[in-house]
């Protein structure tokens, strides 16, 4: 069963990526690290993640990716930058915390963009050209036949049963539905 990591707080995050770690759960981790890195932080959210990377500094992945989303606001947000360097006390827990993302901000390289999803296959990068499959099968998606018996015609998958999926021709009747196995 999928689990959404979106209601997610950072800590329980990184309590999660730590036992991925633990288990060589590559897959969780690469999700995580996704879903922290996709997050947009308030104001009031910035010490409190940078708090939660220094504290889970020794996962590196889940930490970076925390750290990127801080430096990224901070850059972002000068306002709110200042605003929180105004409202902390010069010696403080807090203050340490700040001077540290500051530094770091100043260090890091804006990110990249994130790759879009792709509207067909739903999958980043985009399967074009790859074999369907039952792990990469989405209903709706369009693929194209490579067996010329078939005309080369675009297919739309139906649904997915076991191995076996159903499609209709685009191009052709929409109640005339076809299958065949997949691996």
């Amino acid at each position: 069963k999928a689990i959404s990591l979106e209601s997610m707080d950072y800590p329980l995050l990184g309590e999660l990526f730590y036992l991925a770690n633990k288990h060589y759960l590559d897959t969780l981790k690469d999700s995580i690290v996704r879903e922290v890195s996709a997050r947009k932080l308030v104001s009031g959210q910035v010490l409190e993640v940078a708090k939660v990377a220094e504290e889970h500094a020794h996962l590196e992945k889940f930490a970076n990716a925390l750290f990127q989303i801080c430096s990224s606001f901070v850059k972002d947000n000068h306002e709110a930058t200042l605003e929180m360097c105004n409202n902390e006390e010069v010696g403080e827990e807090n203050s340490f915390t700040l001077h540290r993302l500051m530094a770091r901000a100043s260090r890091t390289q804006p990110r990249p963009p994130p790759a879009p999803i792709c509207d067909n296959c739903k999958h980043v990068p985009c399967l074009n050209g790859e074999r369907l499959t039952v792990h990469n099968f989405v209903e709706g998606s369009q693929i194209a036949h490579s067996n010329k018996s078939y005309g080369g015609n675009v297919l739309k998958t139906v649904q997915l049963d076991g191995s076996w999926v159903t499609f209709v021709y685009v191009n052709g009747n929409p109640n005339r539905q076809y299958q065949w196995m997949i691996q």
